[in-house]
């Protein structure tokens, strides 16, 4: 199970996108765990085994708080189309996406 974390303002939206992913992540079979927090706890996650980090686009400007992940741990900004619109199958994608192994040529 890969770890992924929703950062936004106040961890109100992050914890709705998580809501509307979760029947996407079982109707793909999407093995991430999607976990939800505000800017403010952020840090508490910076710690963990956490594989990518998706950030609200009105969050983005917290550079100081962001930069606690490894340097390794991908930090993407959350696509308007699916934040704006609480996509959660769009979301479940990006994740699938960002999260398979690059293909060997």
């Amino acid at each position: 199970m890969k770890k992924v974390l929703l950062i936004c303002e106040n961890g109100i939206s992050s914890h709705y996108l998580v809501k509307a992913a979760q029947p996407f992540i079982e109707l793909y079979d999407a093995h991430i765990q999607l976990n939800a927090t505000d800017i403010a706890h952020a840090a508490s996650y910076s710690h963990e085994d956490v594989e990518l980090v998706l950030v609200a686009p009105q969050a983005t400007y917290h550079d100081e708080e962001l930069h606690l992940f490894n340097e390794d741990t991908p930090v993407e900004t959350i696509p308007d189309e699916i934040y704006g619109w609480g996509n959660g199958e769009k979301l479940v994608k990006l994740v699938m996406e960002k999260l398979s192994p690059v293909e060997a040529a």
